[in-house]
């Protein structure tokens, strides 16, 4: 039985704040899923991975914030924020299609901006 688009979505959200890649893509993700970013067009397991290794490097030890989800039939939403010692992100923004429950397209965008009020 598939999972419908709110559960699929929720899972990847609470395993990803867990810090649990792996399962997150064994459970949520099609083997071909489609990545899009403002750089890069990418296309499987592996581009989920470097994007959350990216995103890890840019923002160790962050500390993420879910401003708003949204989901309606296959597709879903999520706007976010977070903070690190290194940069922080603003408007964050990653939506995604969900088919057949897995993750088969997600797209990924957010700005980084230090904050110089804190001693770096």
């Amino acid at each position: 039985m598939n999972r419908c688009t709110e559960e699929v979505f929720e899972d990847h959200l609470n395993l990803r704040r867990e810090g649990k890649l792996e399962e997150d893509l064994k459970r949520n993700y099609a083997e071909e899923v489609v990545l899009l970013t403002s750089n890069s067009n990418l296309q499987g397991h592996d581009a989920i991975r470097y994007s959350a290794r990216k995103l890890r490097e840019q923002l160790p030890d962050g500390h993420f914030e879910y401003v708003a989800k949204q989901v309606r039939g296959n597709f879903a939403l999520l706007i976010w924020r977070a903070k690190s010692s290194r940069f922080d992100a603003v408007e964050g923004a990653d939506s995604f299609v969900i088919e057949d429950g897995k993750i088969r397209l997600q797209t990924i965008h957010y700005g980084l901006v230090k904050d110089h009020s804190r001693n770096l």
